[in-house]
């Protein structure tokens, strides 16, 4: 049993150190996203675009954001915490397992939303109080990640006709509430499941 717990140990770092690769692979490809042959980006991509293109998908795209490598990176922290509950503990339970599956949920998805969400309704808000149209497009362009909490907010305001700048303002508290209701909802899912025995 000490030699799995140990080999466990040691897969988990090898995960933990695959995904620091997958997240230099990230940063990189925003400035070189086409490495030539012979270059250090060429030898990360090499090594982690053939998992990372196993999560690639349409559906994995808003607007110009892939979430793909986030989605990868959360497959590969839930195995890490897995295998490290394992290695220190000798065992693991379903529950473990489930409370990791919330855990990276939220971490690795919705919470990753709401940020983004809340920063370009932010940048909507400052940009509904200029009459410069440059600001006026920027606030148009953004609507990919912005449009399900303004369009809940202008069914909550019914009939009525809202002006873009009170409909930002109030749309940026709801997601920042959201993110904070949401925040302690998967918090008290992952304890709930940690105490399933099983």
């Amino acid at each position: 049993m000490l030699i799995l717990m140990k080999a466990a140990l040691f897969l988990s770092r090898l995960l933990a150190l695959y995904s620091f690769l997958i997240w230099i692979r990230i940063f990189l490809s925003w400035i070189t996203p086409y490495p030539q042959a012979g270059t250090f980006t060429y030898y990360i991509a090499r090594i982690v675009d053939p998992f990372l293109s196993a999560f690639r998908s349409s559906k994995a795209r808003i607007g110009m954001l892939d979430f793909s490598p986030v989605i990868a990176v959360g497959v590969l922290s839930v195995a890490e915490s897995i295998l490290n509950v394992f290695g220190y503990n000798g065992y693991v339970t379903f529950g473990i397992i489930l409370a990791q599956i919330i855990a990276a949920f939220w971490g690795y998805g919705v919470s990753i939303f709401l940020w983004i969400s809340i920063i370009m309704l932010i940048f909507r808000t400052i940009a509904s109080f200029s009459s410069n149209p440059a600001f006026y497009n920027m606030q148009q362009n953004m609507g990919m990640m912005t449009n399900p909490i303004i369009s809940f907010v202008r069914r909550c305001f019914g009939p009525r006709i809202v002006k873009d700048r009170t409909l930002n303002i109030v749309s940026l508290i709801v997601a920042i509430m959201l993110y904070f209701v949401l925040k302690r909802v998967f918090g008290m899912l992952a304890a709930y499941a940690l105490r399933i025995p099983f």
